[in-house]
């Protein structure tokens, strides 16, 4: 069966590229005119890469399990926010698919609410014994259970032109490695070529989004929320000295270009910008239409050689029947299944969640490729992971919103900024 919806792309907002696959069933599942079982997937799909691997999904897995019908529905909107208020419509008017996609925190929500089965033991031990690193084998963990098994996960690296490293008397095989050197080279790498006072080419690219500061935030030192995940941690002096590093690299230096939705990326490869802060997304969408030597890097480090990576879950609702789960879980294991993850991180760029995908050929032809990859997959060993507190969904928005957009757009200080934010964010956690 095709994909039952066009391709569209759509607006990228940091740690909510993070997709998985979250199982609901929702009855005996309807059955097709041949008498096979359908198992309906319902997806936010953001690049081409990840629409053709559906595609091949579902062809591959109907051809070995001849009785099920997976039907792929892209999910029409504009933003995985749009995504998460239909899913929620969805539910409440009893079309609840079988499959979807959402980060942990709104996989969290729905645990709480009580509409999600826990993993079947089988599905656990996956988790435990076959998890890449720590992020992914507690991704799948809301209070303490689990409700299934981790399906892909971003990362985020450096991308730069080597080319024009070269002509800024930069080392192409060093790229910057500290706060300061971030600095320094986007200086140096901002060039106006014609001498008319105007900026040509600049040193780095970024969308407004709170990732980068989330980034800065745990290299610092800091947390987004406090250990107990109840109020807001982020407008600690940790905090405030990332954000205010964050808009003299963005801002005050004038080596910065600041765009909005995927524009950074074009300009990335049309010459204009010479490094970019991208994730998985970025890279199928640059991958064949860059005509210089490409980069890729782990972003540069702050005090904590760490960096703030959300893992996404895939997880089964309990309101259909144990035939319906049963043939649901049946695809998940098979999807998450080592050829399966490696060919998708291949694909696609999410990190692959099963330690074993990494010495797949599929895979390791790609880190061959790009050696710089490697090392950006290492760092997730050292990620820390998104909050799953309540309130944090919407909290996140809050900070970036309130907080950062006005401070990189020069309407308010970072101190004023974050403290604001910050009651905001606490007013939510508490539900109030």
């Amino acid at each position: 069966m095709g994909l039952r919806a066009t391709y569209r792309v759509q607006r990228w907002t940091g740690w909510l590229l993070l997709i998985a696959l979250l199982i609901g069933c929702g009855g005996e599942g309807a059955a097709t005119a041949d008498g096979r079982k359908e198992v309906r997937v319902y997806l936010l799909l953001i690049s081409t890469k990840q629409v053709e691997f559906y595609q091949w999904a579902e062809q591959t897995y109907e051809e070995a399990h001849p009785d099920t019908d997976i039907i792929i529905e892209q999910f029409p909107g504009s933003s995985l926010k749009d995504f998460e208020i239909k899913l929620r419509l969805r539910f409440s008017s009893g079309q609840a698919p079988d499959v979807f996609g959402a980060p942990e925190a709104v996989a969290a929500e729905y645990a709480r609410l009580g509409l999600l089965e826990p993993a079947p033991d089988y599905i656990e031990r996956i988790v435990q014994e076959k998890a890449l690193n720590a992020m992914a084998r507690t991704a799948p963990y809301i209070d303490g259970t689990c409700y299934g098994v981790t399906n892909a996960s971003v990362w985020q690296a450096l991308y730069y032109n080597k080319d024009m490293f070269r002509e800024a008397g930069l080392d192409p095989e060093v790229p910057p490695r500290s706060w300061l050197e971030y600095r320094d080279f986007a200086r140096r790498l901002t060039v106006d070529t014609d001498g008319d006072g105007k900026t040509d080419r600049y040193g780095l690219a970024s969308q407004i989004t709170a990732s980068m500061f989330e980034n800065l935030l745990v290299q610092n030192g800091g947390s987004l929320l406090d250990p107990a995940e109840e109020k807001a941690a982020f407008d600690s002096p940790k905090g405030i000295e990332a954000l205010e590093f964050m808009t003299n690299l963005l801002v005050r230096d004038g080596s910065a270009l600041i765009s909005q939705g995927f524009e950074y990326q074009n300009e990335f490869l049309a010459g204009k910008v010479a490094m970019i802060e991208g994730s998985s997304v970025s890279l199928a969408f640059i991958e064949g239409k860059y005509s210089f030597e490409l980069g890729i890097a782990p972003l540069p480090a702050g005090l904590k050689d760490t960096q703030l990576v959300a893992g996404t879950d895939v997880v089964v609702f309990g309101a259909g029947s144990p035939e319906q789960r049963q043939r649901a879980w049946r695809f998940i294991k098979w999807f998450t299944d080592t050829p399966q993850t490696a060919r998708w991180a291949a694909e696609t760029g999410y990190l692959p969640v099963r330690a074993s995908a990494m010495n797949e050929p599929v895979l390791a032809a790609k880190l061959d490729q790009h050696p710089g990859l490697r090392a950006a997959f290492e760092q997730l060993d050292r990620a820390m992971p998104q909050p799953k507190a309540k309130g944090w969904y919407a909290g996140r928005d809050i900070l970036e919103r309130e907080a950062i957009e006005p401070v990189l757009r020069g309407r308010m200080e970072p101190a004023e900024a974050l403290h604001a934010a910050a009651a905001k964010v606490n007013a939510e956690l508490a539900g109030d």
